[in-house]
């Protein structure tokens, strides 16, 4: 899991250390807070104050839409951090703003 999430932040298809995000001593990437999804088909939700991340999927969710629901709320939080500026978002998640632009546009958050 850390390696793959590693490959996916990473640029130009090197993994550096900062991508690993493996313990705070060793890495510079800020590490994110733990949240939990908003609920299934409602975006709107980030102002859930839950702290925890479920361990299991609800019934019915995939993988793939758990996963997006946690970007989306981790992303928008630092956007409203940020008072959405992007390239200050960016650099608070520890990532390039072109990644943060393509995963604005593909959680539909453009």
């Amino acid at each position: 899991n850390i390696l793959e999430r590693a490959f996916t932040l990473c640029e130009n298809k090197r993994i550096r250390a900062v991508d690993l995000s493996l313990t705070a001593g060793r890495s510079s990437a800020p590490r994110p807070a733990a949240i939990a999804p908003p609920a299934q088909g409602n975006a709107t939700s980030a102002a859930d104050d839950s702290s925890q991340i479920p361990a299991t999927l609800a019934p019915g969710q995939s993988l793939e839409e758990f996963l997006e629901a946690i970007e989306r709320r981790v992303i928008t939080d630092a956007l409203e951090t940020t008072r959405w500026n992007k390239t200050a978002a960016a650099k608070h998640l520890g990532i390039t703003f072109r990644a943060l632009r393509y995963r604005l546009k593909k959680l539909g958050l453009e």
